[in-house]
């Protein structure tokens, strides 16, 4: 069974062990994963299958902008669209959010994650050079509603 929640206490450790398995070095840690829960502006999605945490996403709005910070799915758990559940959660509430459209950045070498984006109707706009720690690349892809 599938199930959707917003990130919590209860699952924030979870969610820090997921981010530790998809991300390694460059994941967010828990404490900073808590510091997310409870503020108004911030809105995670975590996704359940059969009581364990497979995938989480989140964004941050900006006035009538959602600023997507990241979405994670397990590597097990790849390829059963659990990206684009979470992804189609942030719509979900754009509406009574009053968000118009969707902003994020992505690694240049994240194919993976470039092609959810636009098969989900976001636009790619352009490159920001050496936005990553290590010096990669990201592309900025916007989508408008």
């Amino acid at each position: 069974m599938l199930t959707v929640e917003s990130l919590n206490a209860d699952n924030v450790s979870e969610v820090a062990d997921l981010e530790k398995r998809c991300f390694g070095e460059h994941a967010w840690s828990e404490n900073l994963l808590k510091n997310e829960i409870g503020d108004p502006k911030k809105h995670y999605y975590v996704l359940r299958e059969c009581g364990q945490v497979v995938a989480y996403g989140g964004f941050c709005q900006v006035l009538d902008e959602g600023d997507i910070m990241n979405i994670c799915v397990d590597e097990k758990h790849r390829k059963k669209g659990y990206a684009t559940k979470i992804l189609l959660s942030f719509f979900d509430v754009a509406d009574s959010l009053g968000i118009s459209a969707f902003t994020l950045e992505v690694r240049v070498s994240n194919d993976a994650a470039r092609r959810l984006y636009e098969k989900n109707g976001f636009h790619f706009v352009g490159i920001r050079k050496n936005y990553y720690p290590d010096g990669e690349d990201c592309c900025i892809y916007w989508y408008y509603r």
